[in-house]
């Protein structure tokens, strides 16, 4: 006999300590602005969860618990998502069994809609509608509260003295959280309820509510931080959808055959958006992941920036000009600042403000000052816009001093860095985790450090602010620009490079002696053009060997060094945004093929992701593991990681820029075989638009200009 479905277990609700997220993996984020949230599958905020769930902003808690109940219970999980990257759908139900007069059971399910949106604060409607047949007397309630800790505790620092928490203010439907901060500053986080609830405290709010049969009610709620007299603006839903359209109009769209890299291209032109704030002078730039860097940084945002120039180049002008804002004025041991240096993070919190941590800004960056002069020559490239280079012409003189003063302190002729600060970092590369740097053997590289990737982005800024000297008409500054990266690309070939091993050394220690362990980091001297033509090939090959070639991405370290782990942060793992550069540079070299290896297995990887990539994955062999496996306190979104399908995507193509001479040169277009067509729809080059279609038949790819306006030549070299 067939079971009658109405007899069977309904499903129940669940206790309400199910399901607490252990890493920053498992959670739901949205973002506007300078405040994100982040929240469980639920929509809940645990109390002192590990995976740093709350609504954050200025580098501040302000809601560190957020948890619905219904008659006690947590309702029954259906569906959630935050695809609009500031605002979330959570869908729930409490069922209920019932029995009609005939004796038979029947499930009715309350639904319990949540609908988030981040403005102001957070703003929250939540819809009970009653499925079932009879009406619900149901307990609604709330639990609330603040901790007011500083994003800087949040991921584990300690400190001996604390503000004082006040006592919450409840008046009418309306609880006010706050804490007198040690820097003078009272946060503060109003909690409004409506309708008003049955009861309410300083910890919670309850309704009892009888939800009619087929029919609804509705609660909004909402959590408005305050940081002393700061007025925060309200931003509602349509407004949100009117700015995140104009956005997407203002960028390059891609049509392809593929529909996981058009998901992965779309969601990165969202997340753009979505990483971008926009200080009180209107300069938007690009903060570098959620949650612990949701900042502007030096590094981070300059790389973003370039990665998405062909979608928007106008956001590298914002993130340049805000850096340049807060270039280094003084020489500053605790914040690793020199005249001329490019910031490595600010922060705005309360542990900055009292000189607890040195980011105010900190400085201790030895990269991001020549990225700052290679991206503002690739803004030149894209843009042509004399007026804006000009303003960041005086910053560029400084920068360069600095690399010159600063950055080469002992005069050798390569750029080096030693920390300074007690609160600073130890190593000041991009893998600047405290065992980043390592010997062949596995020991730990001393300071004063001079790495390969710097180098090769020191060399790539003499030469393209030497161009750009040259437009605005510093003839002599341009000559010896030129003339300096000539003698260090010579030299770097000689001192770093390991004939034995096929590659460069990653860095040279303080005795001015080669870390002789293999490393990504000589793959961005593909990028920045400093390796010889004749090293090319084999450190490609050295790349793409299977102790760093993992089959789903170039590792950071060889797994022959004693010192890997496949789950070091810069110790083994595989970072999309450090795999987009490398392709790159193949490309740039005209190694299609060991290019679009690399793409293949990081887009393999990808698919494992949802469409967007987080800050980096664990380096299993494929072989071993046959799925990408995440870090478990990676940053997603992070704003490299979301550039890298961005990168490849210019890779495939081959584009190269020259607005100045209205030029767009597409060099050994070749995109991968599981990649039929790819229309990239409206790139900006200066003042012109122009439509490329990319059709790719038997391993050939070809080129086809479907619609341009302005003045702009295309030159396609095959």
């Amino acid at each position: 006999m067939a079971q009658d479905v109405e007899s069977e277990t309904p499903p129940q609700a669940e206790p309400a300590e199910t399901y607490v997220p252990q890493d920053i993996r498992a959670v739901q984020t949205i973002k506007h602005e300078g405040m994100f949230l982040l929240c469980d599958r639920y929509g809940d905020i645990a109390e002192r969860s590990p995976a740093a769930l709350g609504l954050y902003f200025h580098d501040t808690r302000f809601l560190s618990r957020w948890e619905l109940r219904i008659d006690g219970q947590r309702p029954l999980y259906l569906h959630s998502a935050a695809d609009r990257n500031y605002s979330m759908l959570i869908e729930t139900t409490l069922p209920r069994e019932e029995v009609d007069d005939q004796g038979r059971r029947k499930t009715q399910n309350l639904q319990v809609s949540r609908q988030r949106r981040l403005g102001a604060g957070m703003h929250e409607t939540i819809r009970l509608l009653n499925h079932g047949s009879v009406d619900r007397n149901i307990e609604l309630e709330i639990g609330f509260g603040a901790d007011f800790l500083d994003v800087f505790e949040v991921r584990g620092v300690v400190r001996d003295v604390r503000g004082k928490l006040r006592d919450p203010d409840v008046v009418g439907s309306k609880a006010t959280l706050s804490y007198d901060g040690r820097d003078g500053v009272v946060r503060s986080t109003r909690v409004t309820f409506d309708p008003a609830p049955s009861e309410l405290d300083g910890t919670r709010a309850l309704w009892r509510l009888t939800v009619p049969a087929k029919s609804s009610v509705t609660l909004n709620v909402a959590a408005l931080p305050g940081v002393g007299d700061l007025v925060i603006p309200d931003v509602g839903q349509e407004q949100l959808e009117r700015d995140y359209a104009s956005w997407r109009k203002r960028c390059t769209r891609f049509r392809l055959s593929n529909t996981q890299l058009q998901r992965y291209l779309d969601r990165a032109i969202l997340d753009l958006r979505m990483m971008q704030t926009t200080s009180a002078d209107g300069l938007p730039a690009i903060d570098a992941g959620v949650p612990w860097f949701s900042t502007l940084f030096g590094r981070d945002s300059l790389l973003t920036a370039y990665q998405a120039l062909l979608v928007n180049p106008e956001l590298a002008k914002g993130t340049l000009a805000k850096l340049a804002q807060l270039q280094g004025e003084t020489v500053d041991d605790w914040r690793d600042e020199e005249p001329g240096k490019i910031l490595h993070e600010v922060r705005i919190g309360e542990l900055a403000a009292v000189g607890d941590i040195p980011h105010t800004p900190y400085y201790g960056s030895i990269d991001a000052t020549p990225l700052w002069l290679v991206v503002l020559g690739y803004v030149w490239n894209w843009t042509g816009d004399r007026d804006f280079v000009e303003s960041m012409w005086p910053h560029a003189v400084r920068a360069l001093e600095w690399i010159e003063k600063y950055g080469d302190a002992d005069g050798d002729g390569y750029v080096e860095y030693k920390r300074r600060s007690g609160g600073g970092l130890d190593n000041q590369g991009w893998k600047d985790s405290f065992d980043g740097i390592l010997h062949e053997d596995g020991s730990i590289a001393e300071a004063p450090i001079a790495l390969a990737e710097v180098q090769g982005y020191v060399y790539d800024a003499k030469r393209r602010i030497a161009r750009l000297a040259r437009a605005l008409g510093h003839e002599d500054i341009a000559g010896q620009l030129e003339h300096e990266a000539k003698l260090l690309k010579e030299r770097y070939n000689t001192d770093f490079w390991m004939n034995d091993l096929n590659t460069y050394a990653v860095g040279l220690d303080g005795n001015k002696n080669q870390i002789r362990s293999v490393t990504s980091n000589p793959g961005h001297g593909l990028w920045s053009g400093i390796v010889d033509d004749a090293k090319a090939m084999r450190l490609a090959r050295r790349l793409l060997a299977p102790d760093m070639l993992c089959g789903w991405g170039v590792r950071t370290l060889s797994a022959l060094n004693p010192g890997y782990d496949p789950i070091g942060y810069h110790t083994g793992t595989v970072w999309p945004h450090d795999n987009s550069i490398i392709a790159h540079g193949l490309m740039l070299y005209g190694f299609a093929d060991e290019s679009n290896r690399v793409i293949n297995e990081l887009a393999l990887a990808g698919a494992f992701f949802d469409y967007r990539y987080p800050e980096l994955f664990c380096g299993y062999a494929r072989e071993d593991v046959p799925v990408p496996v995440e870090y478990p306190v990676a940053c997603r979104p992070q704003a490299w990681a979301t550039g890298a399908p961005l990168l490849m995507m210019r890779s495939y193509a081959g584009m190269t820029a020259d607005a100045p001479n209205k030029t767009l040169s597409i060099v050994r277009p070749s995109l991968p075989a599981w990649l039929e067509r790819a229309e990239v729809i409206g790139i900006k080059v200066g003042g012109a638009r122009v439509d490329l279609a990319f059709v790719q038949t038997g391993g050939a790819t070809a080129v086809q200009v479907t619609r341009k306006d302005g003045d702009l030549d295309i030159v396609v070299r095959y």
